[in-house]
């Protein structure tokens, strides 16, 4: 069990990761969170433990009470010390890595040998191999057709969503237009951050001569 968090580092919390804006906050059951979050409850049972905020403890046939802009900010703030982390590990491992072939920070492969050359990118390619069968690596093709699936998906459910409310709530034509903006804004939010995302990482020719000692 993880120190319990205070009022004021919960507060903290919130503060720096709100809940998005169209979320409202509110009081959740275990099973409730895990289907608001997409995780099983097991998942949920295991965060508590790790020290996620519970706004009251079940029991004796009650309930767990979570509030659900605690929860959501400590499991944001958690992605961020994960992926902190995972990047300390990747400077760690390509410093280690420099320093068996006796290199420094900054060597690029033309600096070294054609036979060291040759062994550290033959062991790079067995590495991503490895990385890849263990589904830990994927391919650029492969994450752009995820990406599309998933906006297809969004982009399908957002179109219909005004529709099938209107039908099941009787919702006056101004609240539906107003409906069908918010919608129109996310899809179109959506599709921009996937944009940006393939603008911002451009296919670069790479060659061993201009390439890091381990740029990927």
């Amino acid at each position: 069990m993880t120190d319990q968090l205070t009022e004021t580092d919960i507060v903290d919390l919130v503060q720096r990761y709100p809940l998005p804006e169209v979320v409202e906050d509110c009081v959740m059951t275990q099973q409730e969170l895990a289907d608001a979050m997409d995780v099983s409850l097991p998942t949920i049972a295991a965060w508590i433990s790790k020290g996620m905020p519970v706004k009251q403890k079940g029991g004796a046939g009650s309930a767990y009470e979570l509030q659900l802009s605690h929860c959501f900010a400590w499991r944001q703030a958690q992605k961020a010390n994960e992926d902190l982390r995972s990047e300390k590990v990747r400077q760690a491992t390509q410093a280690l890595r420099l320093a068996l072939v006796g290199g420094s920070s900054g060597d690029t492969m033309a600096a070294l040998d054609p036979k060291t050359r040759r062994e550290i990118m033959a062991a790079q390619r067995e590495h991503e191999m490895f990385e890849r069968d263990r589904n830990q690596l994927m391919r650029r093709d492969d994450v752009r057709e995820t990406f599309d699936v998933v906006f297809s998906l969004i982009r399908d459910q957002l179109n219909a969503a005004p529709d099938v409310i209107e039908r099941k709530h009787a919702l006056e034509p101004k609240l539906v237009h107003a409906l069908i903006d918010i919608c129109d804004d996310l899809v179109s939010g959506v599709k921009e951050a996937i944009d940006a995302f393939w603008r911002d990482r451009p296919v670069r020719e790479a060659t061993a001569q201009k390439r890091d000692l381990f740029d990927s």
